[in-house]
């Protein structure tokens, strides 16, 4: 069985890496951005919501981590809101600033108005039932992936990767 096991592996040579797609959007400022390139760091901390009830699980990461939007860690927050809504723009845009008075907050939210599968396919992820938590380098190369809330695990695997 342990033989089995192996040659499957060799035979499926290496994992995959995860490549951040390239996508240009607008901050809550109203600044154009074009990710990964224009991420604020390198590395960034990049949190994906697909949901607006999935913030919770956003926080829960900012929190554990002790992030704070004008100093310390590089983060973004990508809300993916889907590409039928584009034509709602401003509507989404203005009651998500409407939430976040905070301008470096702001800066640091950029709303993806694109099909979750075009940015969750490069990324090896599915589906929008769980927030995505990256360390992101501005080429694209993902440094670290979960799904999820935070956890103590996770926030020291944060931790060891982000430098």
């Amino acid at each position: 069985m342990l033989r089995l096991l192996c040659l499957m592996m060799a035979l499926a040579g290496p994992a995959a890496a995860q490549t951040f797609p390239t996508v240009t959007a607008d901050d809550l400022n109203g600044v154009s951005k074009t990710l990964p390139a224009g991420l604020p760091g390198d590395p960034t901390i990049v949190f994906i919501a697909y949901k607006r009830n999935q913030q919770v699980d956003v926080d829960s990461w900012v929190t554990m981590l002790g992030l704070d939007p004008e100093r310390g860690a590089e983060y973004v927050e990508l809300p993916v809101v889907g590409g039928m809504t584009k034509m709602m723009r401003g509507f989404v845009d203005n009651g998500m600033r409407s939430g976040i008075t905070n301008t470096a907050a702001r800066a640091r939210t950029i709303t993806l108005y694109e099909d979750a599968s075009d940015i969750n396919a490069p990324l090896g992820f599915e589906g929008r039932e769980m927030i995505r938590v990256l360390v992101v380098k501005r080429d694209g190369t993902v440094l670290w992936s979960t799904s999820g809330p935070a956890t103590v695990q996770g926030v020291a695997e944060v931790q060891s990767v982000y430098r």
